[in-house]
């Protein structure tokens, strides 16, 4: 099975390609630099990555992408781009959620854990996982919360991580921050979740894959201060 992943919800986007039979027996990486564009530099990319590993676009069998909460437009782009390579070749789509796909940056042993997202001046995107077995189990969100709310909502001896630790640093003081090296989604991480779903059958129909947004774009929200809700 050959299987393209896709993440760009975060600051910096990558992706990651896995090939195996039951199990991905190979994972290769490829960040994109911080201040490239996700809408100019994703596709080609992917290309060279496919180019490198020997593939063509043909030979993907699943497209495996993060689906948000996160960037507006990075989501956006990613889910435009797997629609239309699902189109063109015939890959599966599975859906992997970002904050699920952050949670694997935590120790094997950490239970609960926290992974935030600054969500600006709406406060954080946040969801919780407690480990049942080998799996984490979502237990709170995806969400949009306050530093404040999500603190007393945490279990003690909750492991945080992810970019919102920054903003909701003092709210969580009692609880353990991870290190910032694990604060960012890998693809790698996409990939493997995404495996597990495909070997599920936890596909998704490419017309109906929408970006887990959490919120409402912040376009949307300035044209409705300025001209009121749309009407029925």
């Amino acid at each position: 099975m050959h299987l393209l992943a896709i993440e760009t919800s975060g600051r910096r986007g990558g992706i990651a390609l896995a090939e195996g039979d039951d199990a991905p027996a190979r994972v290769d990486e490829v960040a994109l630099d911080e201040d490239l564009r996700h809408a100019r530099d994703l596709v080609p990319a992917m290309q060279a990555a496919l180019d490198q590993a020997g593939w063509s676009p043909r030979t993907l069998d699943a497209l495996a992408v993060s689906i948000g909460p996160g960037s507006f437009t990075g989501l956006r782009i990613a889910v435009i781009l797997a629609k239309f390579v699902a189109a063109e070749t015939g890959a599966r789509i599975v859906a992997v959620p970002s904050l699920r796909a952050l949670a694997e940056n935590a120790p094997a042993g950490a239970s609960p854990v926290a992974c935030i997202r600054d969500a600006k001046r709406r406060g954080l995107y946040a969801s919780v996982f407690r480990r049942r077995g080998d799996d984490l189990e979502e237990t709170f969100g995806p969400a949009l919360v306050q530093p404040a709310e999500l603190a007393e909502r945490l279990p003690a001896g909750t492991l945080v991580l992810g970019r919102g630790v920054p903003k909701a640093r003092e709210a969580l003081a009692g609880f353990a921050l991870a290190p910032e090296e694990t604060w960012a989604v890998r693809p790698a991480a996409v990939a493997h979740l995404g495996w597990r779903a495909y070997r599920d059958g936890a596909f998704v129909d490419p017309m109906r894959l929408e970006p887990l947004y959490v919120r409402r774009p912040e376009a949307e929200e300035i044209w409705e201060r300025r001209h009121g809700p749309p009407q029925a």
